[in-house]
């Protein structure tokens, strides 16, 4: 920012600086009329600043080589005069607009490039100008695209229309282009919050830590203050929220915390949490006071802090990794690891600079770690905090390569995590607990050298990356090399603590490999590299993209449940207060008194209660007991209002003792599965064009091949009717595929079900399929109901694991899934999962597979499935609930069959399937927020439901209109996953709604009852408490609940008050595929109970960047709708 002719004018930088930390702008007011002279940037910045010219210039001679014109502004003059030179080019039509000047007051910039773009007409004529800027990065960040949002935001204002897209130049060449109404609202908000703030600063500003210190220029002076006032935020692992509880209680300062009576209490703060930040800040202020280390013992608590730590071995390893996140999709560029023989140091490193390497470099680690192991039975790996195991478990499933190593390695708990060990024994006067912190209590001085922390090792990487310069890497090296040492001498420091009389851990044996198993298992890794090596060589350019994916498809199914297994091991060794905030599991289960062990068939069934906690268990699954993996049986109740659990045991199994926690049983068995999909293969590999056409067509992303209809062109004429043209093309596919998206309320069942008995009455044989049994029993259930209404007869079966799954009709009979008789030729129709069809006895026994919800099926579940079918229909909307990944899945492998034929369109073309363009349940005035967020503006409602309204009489609620969507603010801070504060304000609201009416489609005026609204939340834990609140009745739930459902209004309590409250992460809480399903439920009216805080949230990524956009989004709609309801 800046004074120009008394005009302060603003930058983009000012507003990625101000997102950053509001603190950091408000000192960059007050340094406008007190200037701070900066020290001069370091030879770093300098280098990056050459570099970055150097690749903006090369960009712009690559522009000049395409023949495009170019308007070069001069970056001298005024900027008035530097701005008219930008317009009199972009006037003048030029193709390239180089260092354009924009301005509209009070912001400016000098954008890198203005591109024309052609057929979008403008005030300039039929062509206008989008903005693009040139970063060395390898992938575009945040704070690029709000800099190039301010450079749209101006150029809009001057070409009379927005720039479609926003366009990031990255280092290596590509280029990163997103819509610019993605990102629109959320830069909005954000600029409008900077703009208060700038035009009526606050008179004081207390500076807070935050992830903006790194790169700002006030660090060094928040430091200083920090020390002075004796922040709270010194005190090792404080959190934000209880500093703000302590100063609310009037303690600001280390030492005031110190001081507290151990009696002391702090509203909503528990007294275990408060103990130990007491006990912490006591031992730094005796520090600060003596100058000298001080550290004490904490109490000793079962298998954890000492208990973790093995006895010394001589063949002990100490390890170490090195990452650069900026490389796409992070690269682990450096293992190091120091072992003694004979009391000599012996250090060994692994370099990688590419993702083959990472691959050579990381196998090379786990065989010296196994034969080191081998020669060293009692020897343990040694590293400090999570990052080396979470890594080595990653790339395992990355690079398909020594997974039984690292399983080995897991299973005997050779890993050993000192931070653990160091958290759970020992308190430090330290305000961190990092290696380096940890230090000043085992070596003797302080590091020296160029590289001393892990960020300092990402920046020279980088300059390695860039300069190719050795002596860089040798830094890195010796950096990496110390940390390895540091790690060796901090075990043995804490060999030095621990008491004398305690027990070494039990050494684990190693499992006896099953020599039959073990041959199994070598011979399909076999068979699969074999595969793999025949798909990705020797191939016509044109065919290595879908064939290297079809690989990768291979190995899916491992790479998929090997995070779940690993997650078993984890979750065994998590104390209750860990399981109970780990989603997946339910902690602490105490028999519940009321409700004795009852027998069920040949099974017992156990009751038990457990404390408030969110969870994903359901009925029907499958569970384990947390602290020793055994069977825990199978969910048989579960009451989420009153907290209660019954479990299925067989006679094998004993019941869960008093305290028990329970977490998810591991994966499904997946052979059947990874064979089909390696049947596929074999056919590519062989030449087989024929045998799966379909399955070729979608890994192609070819148009869908129809009789009598040329590839390409649009699917349904225009003009068609929509029913009629689905049923029409289904009926002429030609051995493909047709994709058929769904949006909410747009009929996809009611369309399939029409399309599956008009193929049934034509003596097609056609299989129906989805992720679950439930989806599955829901289509067959219309399929019926039409054949009947048509007068059609079928003989159907659908394959089940359990009898909870039957379908219960009258055509369609049921049968075990492993069942031979579910192939026989004489069933018609033939329903189940994708374990059904990937059996050998159905391979292309079908001449149609329709698999519903398919934007929750993977791609390789799509092709192990669909090797059952001539023609396969994939019936979805990406756009809704998405499937659930957990591996590490490279180049698209993991995404869904949707995803992947779409690659990020939010709608089908009209050429590559068949959109359901009209929906038959919002109102327009919900569904013009989701067709303009959601689907390309593409969806519309039927006439009909312009009828759909609430009749709010007289009401005063302000979250309350007739139709549309309403944002309420609600103010609340600290609140995670239960929400009082939001749960009486629509409490408030709902309350008022059941006095009033509402008007269907047809006309009819109803009474509001507790059937006609739905209540969706994130959290379980505020759906309990909203049941609480609400009448008996009112239907309560997550979106998972809701999909498919609907009421006249839907209300949603976002719940969190903040992003630093958040129990999950933003691609949780910010789904603009829930938020979709959650808003799209209502036929008139939905309302969004929300903090303002979480349309001010940071984002790391520009992903998040455009989920927190469809929230701001929302905002923004219903602001307007509001200011035109007021007015009218």
């Amino acid at each position: 920012m800046r004074e120009d002719a008394g005009k302060r004018i603003y930058s983009a930088t000012d507003l990625v600086n101000y997102l950053g930390c509001t603190h950091a702008t408000f000192n960059d007011l007050r340094q406008l009329v007190h200037p701070v002279v900066f020290p001069e940037d370091d030879e770093q910045a300098k280098l990056l600043q050459e570099k970055g010219i150097e690749h903006e210039k090369a960009y712009l001679a690559r522009l000049r080589e395409e023949g495009r014109t170019v308007a070069e502004i001069t970056s001298e003059g005024r900027l008035d005069e530097r701005v008219a030179a930008t317009h009199k080019a972009m006037q003048a039509g030029a193709d390239v607009v180089y260092q354009g000047a924009l301005y509209g007051s009070p912001w400016h910039g000098f954008s890198d490039f203005l591109l024309r773009i052609n057929g979008t007409p403008s005030r300039l004529g039929d062509y206008a100008y989008d903005v693009a800027d040139t970063k060395l990065a390898r992938t575009a960040k945040p704070k690029h695209v709000i800099q190039l949002c301010v450079y749209a935001d101006l150029l809009g204002a001057a070409q009379g229309v927005e720039p479609p897209q926003l366009h990031v130049v990255l280092g290596d060449g590509r280029t990163a282009s997103l819509r610019t109404s993605d990102v629109r609202h959320y830069y909005r908000v954000a600029r409008g919050r900077f703009e208060t703030f700038v035009g009526t600063p606050p008179t004081a500003s207390v500076a807070e830590p935050c992830g903006h210190c790194t790169f700002c220029r006030w660090s060094d002076t928040c430091t200083d203050e920090w020390e002075a006032n004796n922040h709270l935020s010194l005190v090792a692992n404080i959190q934000r929220s209880q500093i703000d509880k302590l100063r609310a209680s009037g303690i600001t300062t280390v030492r005031q915390l110190a001081a507290m009576p151990a009696t002391a209490r702090i509203p909503n703060l528990q007294a275990d949490t408060l103990s130990r930040l007491r006990a912490q800040a006591a031992l730094q202020v005796a520090r600060r006071d003596t100058g000298k280390n001080q550290h004490e013992m904490l109490p000793p608590s079962p298998g954890r802090g000492f208990e973790r730590l093995p006895k010394p071995d001589p063949g002990d390893l100490f390890f170490d990794m090195e990452g650069d996140p900026l490389y796409e999709m992070g690269l682990e560029y450096l293992f190091g690891l120091v072992h003694y023989d004979g009391g000599q140091e012996k250090f060994t490193a692994f370099w990688a600079h590419n993702r083959e390497d990472e691959k050579k470099a990381f196998e090379n680690t786990v065989d010296f770690m196994t034969a080191r192991l081998v020669s060293h039975p009692g020897a343990h790996i040694y590293h400090y905090a999570s990052y080396e195991e979470s890594a080595l478990k990653r790339l395992a499933m990355l690079h398909g390569t020594r997974e039984t190593e690292v399983d080995n390695l897991l299973r005997r708990h050779k890993l050993v995590d000192l931070y653990k060990v160091v958290r759970e024994s020992v308190r430090i006067s330290e305000p961190r607990y990092s290696i380096k912190s940890l230090e000043r209590f085992y070596l003797d001085e302080a590091r020296s050298g160029t590289v001393t922390t892990a960020g300092d090792s990402i920046i020279i990487y980088e300059r390695f990356r860039r300069l190719g310069a050795k002596e860089l890497l040798d830094e890195i090296e010796a950096y990496n090399k110390l940390d390895c040492q540091s790690t060796a001498k901090c075990r043995d420091w804490l060999a030095t603590l621990r008491p004398a009389t305690m027990p070494w851990p039990t050494e684990i044996t190693p499992e006896k490999a099953d020599p039959v198993r073990e041959q199994k298992r070598i011979e399909a890794e076999q068979r699969t590299a074999a595969h793999i090596e025949a798909l990705t060589t020797g191939c016509a350019p044109e065919d290595r993209p879908w064939r290297t994916l079809l690989a990768y498809l291979l190995e899916f199914h491992r790479r998929e449940a090997k995070p779940k297994f690993w997650a078993m091991f984890t979750r065994q060794e998590m104390t209750d207060e860990e399981l109970i905030n780990d989603a997946e599991c339910i902690g602490v289960l105490t028999p519940d008194p009321a409700r004795p062990p009852r027998p069920e068939k040949k099974s017992m069934i156990y009751s038990f209660t457990f404390p408030p906690q969110d969870f994903k268990m359901r009925v029907d699954d499958e569970v384990l007991r947390a602290g020793t993996l055994e069977s825990a049986g199978e969910v048989f109740e579960l009451d989420e209002d009153e907290r209660r659990i019954s479990l299925k045991l067989g006679p094998k199994w004993s019941r869960l003792a008093d305290g028990a926690s329970l977490i998810p049983k591991g994966p499904l068995g997946d052979l059947v599965l990874r064979a089909a999909v390696h049947r596929y293969a074999e056919t590519v590999i062989a030449g087989d064009q024929n045998r799966y056409r379909a399955l070729t067509d979608i890994m192609k992303k070819s148009a869908p091949r129809l009789v009598k209809q040329a590839q390409g062109t649009p699917i349904i004429a225009q003009g068609e009717e929509l029913l009629d043209g689905s049923v029409a093309a289904l009926k002429r596919l030609d051995q493909s595929y047709m994709l058929v998206q769904g949006p909410p309320g747009a009929g996809k069942t009611y369309t399939s079900s029409h399309a599956i008995v008009a193929l049934l009455a034509e003596k097609k044989r056609v299989g129906v399929a989805s992720n679950s049994h439930k989806a599955i029993n829901n289509l067959l259930k219309d399929v019926e109901a039409v054949a009947k209404e048509k007068g059609i007869r079928f003989s159907g079966i659908k394959g089940s694991t359990k009898e909870e799954q039957y379908f219960q009709g009258t055509m369609i009979a049921n049968a075990e899934n492993k069942d031979a008789a579910v192939a026989q030729a004489n069933y018609q129709l033939i329903a189940g999962t994708a374990w059904l069809f990937a059996r050998p006895d159905l391979d292309q026994a079908l001449d149609y597979l329709f698999i519903d919800e398919a934007g929750q099926v993977s791609l390789a579940n799509v092709i192990a499935m669909g090797v059952a079918a001539k023609n396969v229909v994939l019936v979805g909307d990406q756009m809704q609930l998405s499937q659930p990944i957990q591996g590490a899945h490279p180049g698209g492998s993991g995404i869904s069959g949707l995803d992947h034929l779409l690659a990020g369109l939010a709608t089908v073309p009209p050429d590559r399937g068949i959109f359901l363009g009209t929906t038959f349940r919002m109102n327009p005035d919900i569904c013009k927020f989701i067709s303009d967020a959601v689907y390309d503006g593409r969806l519309v409602s039927d006439p009909s439901t312009k009828q759909q309204a609430i009749d709010i009489g007289t009401t005063t609620d302000d979250a309350l209109a007739p139709t549309g969507l309403r944002f309420v603010p609600v103010d609340h801070t600290g609140f995670a996953q239960r929400c009082p504060p939001e749960a009486e304000r629509l409490k408030k609201t709902y309350d008022t709604l059941l006095g009033e009416t509402w008007i269907d489609r047809k006309g009819a005026k109803k009474a509001i009852g507790i059937n006609d609204i739905l209540v969706v939340t994130p959290y379980n834990m505020q759906v309990n408490h909203l049941r609480d609140v609400l009448p008996d009745g009112a239907r309560v739930g997550t979106v998972d609940k809701f999909q498919g459902q609907e009421a006249a209004v839907v209300l949603i309590s976002m719940t969190t008050s903040s992003g630093e409250d958040m129990p999950r992460n933003i691609e949780f809480l910010y789904s603009r595929n829930r938020l979709n399903v959650a808003i799209s439920r209502a036929r008139c009216l939905s309302v969004v109970f929300a903090s303002p805080r979480l349309l001010e949230i940071p984002c790391n990524t520009i992903e998040q960047m455009q989920l927190v956009n469809t929230l701001c989004w929302a905002k923004s709609y219903s602001d307007a709708s509001a200011a035109s309801h007021d007015a009218n």
